[in-house]
């Protein structure tokens, strides 16, 4: 029992040396200021955190959604096939009610979004297309035409994604291809991503 005390008061000794030595840091301008800091990067990291979900709703409200087909889920079991959209202006994407795709913040802003919204307008393509290449090549599209239409665009968008599928080109320059649409390592031109449950 003695020992425990005796382990007890050291630990409140050394912790008063500790407030002690701490108080007269906060003394010193240049901690004093260290720590104003570190509570406005504080305050402004939750401020940012409430704002995000609201930027990204107003996103996904305002937009006139150009869709594809982001996944294909299959389930042999059931003999089902289930179908998610996602757009590739905004990056919503219906494959976030997937759990594998849960994982993220824009992705649970995506599921609360869709959740509480009618958010199926706009333009439908029959394109399936991973939404990483598909945003990135209607990226580069806005890029190079401004104020181009939603019409024309999805016109576009085919155009380009069926070029880039069909048109055979060398490994090294998909991966110059991938490198221009800022897609770093990228290889699913062809693939349409199934999942089999």
């Amino acid at each position: 029992m003695e020992d425990l005390q005796e382990e007890y008061e050291h630990i409140l000794e050394m912790l008063d040396e500790i407030k002690e030595k701490i108080s007269a840091l906060e003394g010193s301008d240049i901690i004093r200021r260290y720590l104003s800091l570190c509570n406005e990067r504080d305050r402004l990291i939750q401020t940012e955190k409430r704002m995000s979900r609201q930027v990204k709703y107003d996103q996904f409200e305002t937009c006139n959604h150009i869709w594809v087909t982001s996944l294909i889920n299959y389930d042999p079991a059931e003999d089902t096939t289930e179908k998610y959209e996602a757009c590739i202006k905004c990056g919503l994407d219906q494959a976030a009610f997937e759990s594998l795709y849960q994982s993220s913040q824009d992705s649970s802003i995506m599921v609360d979004f869709m959740t509480d919204n009618d958010y199926n307008k706009g333009i439908h393509s029959n394109e399936i297309c991973d939404i990483k290449l598909a945003k990135a090549i209607y990226s580069r599209i806005k890029e190079t035409h401004p104020d181009i239409d939603d019409e024309t665009a999805r016109k576009y968008f085919e155009i380009a994604l069926n070029d880039i599928r069909n048109i055979k080109v060398s490994e090294k320059r998909k991966i110059n291809r991938a490198k221009r649409l800022s897609l770093g390592k990228f290889n699913n031109w062809h693939v349409k991503d199934v999942y089999f449950d």
